[in-house]
Order: structure tokens, then sequence, then C-alpha cells
């Protein structure tokens, strides 16, 4: 049985060759190629990482990817060109970010109407309510049906909580219940 220390111990043990494979793999870069490198690793997708971008993605297509978009940059390509150079091997899919053109460009336009829609529901409901609300606060009252006055007297003076009516009827007669 291996104990805590001896977990931690295998753990560090298996770490430690690929962060030196790491290591010896990373040359020494430009720091301006490694910027370009780590901006475009946050803009290319791993084609076989769902939803993981390059600089997210700890596979070997990954890290041979990373190593490409290095090498592309230090042979004077442009971001750009190193960019279309991945489309065109793994196709507009590879685009951490969609196109803003043709189909593309719906998931641009997309969230915004929504957006727009869903405020624009928001203010009308809240109007509605707003003058429902003062429409039955200005409503008159509607007077109450008489046989119903009578009947909620009665209740009042069973319960005593009349107010001077003493639970007589408008005709001076008392309810029988």
């Amino acid at each position: 049985m291996l104990g805590a220390a001896g977990l931690l111990l295998l753990l560090a043990a298996a770490a430690a060759p690929a962060a030196l494979a790491q290591e010896a793999a990373a040359p020494d870069l430009p720091a301006e190629v490694e910027e370009a490198g780590l901006r475009l690793d946050k803009q290319l997708m791993c084609p076989i990482c769902p939803g993981e971008t390059l600089n997210q993605s700890q596979t070997a297509l990954a890290k041979q990817m990373r190593a490409a978009v290095r090498q592309r940059l230090l042979a004077g390509e442009s971001e750009q060109e190193v960019k279309d150079y991945f489309v065109s091997v793994y196709g507009e899919s590879v685009l951490a970010e969609p196109p803003r053109r043709g189909f593309g460009l719906t998931a641009w336009l997309v969230p915004a109407a929504v957006a727009v829609a869903g405020l624009g529901t928001l203010v009308f409901v809240l109007r509605s309510m707003r003058r429902s609300n003062a429409r039955q606060a200005a409503a008159p009252a509607t007077p109450p049906d008489p046989a119903l006055a009578d009947y909620l007297r009665a209740v009042d003076a069973e319960l005593g909580i009349g107010g001077g009516g003493g639970g007589a009827r408008e005709g001076g007669k008392a309810d029988d219940g």
C-alpha cells in the first residue's frame, strides 16, 4: 500500500519527464514572436478537443500546432497568414471566433437581436402593467350589489364587527341567517 507521501512521489515522478520535455522543446524565441504565438493560440481551436483552444489543450496535436504557429511566425509570416494556413488545412472550424461574414455573421447578430427584442418586450410589459394599475386606481369603485351588502352586514353583525348597522337590513328587519 502506498501512503500519501508515496502517492505524491509517484505523481511527481510521472509529471517530471513531461515538464522537462516541454522545456527542452521550447527554444528561446523573440518576445514579439512568443506574444504573437500566444495570441494565435487563443484564436485557434484544437481540432480534436471539443471547445478548447490551442492554449488550453494539452494533446500532442495541439502541441504540434503551437510549434507550427511559432515556426511560421519565425519564418516571417503574419498572424493572418498563419491563421489562413490553419483554415486551409482544418477548415473554418479551427477558428475560435466565427468569421464576421456569411453564415458566421449570424453568430454575431443573433445574440444582439435577442437582447434587443428581450429589452423591448420587458419595456412593453412594464408599461402595460403601469397603465393597467393606473386605470384600476382611477376607476370609480363599482357600487356593491344590494343583496351582497345585506349579506355582508349580517355577517358583520354575527361576528360583532359591524359599524353602527347592528346587523339590521336597510328595511329595519334583522336577518334570520
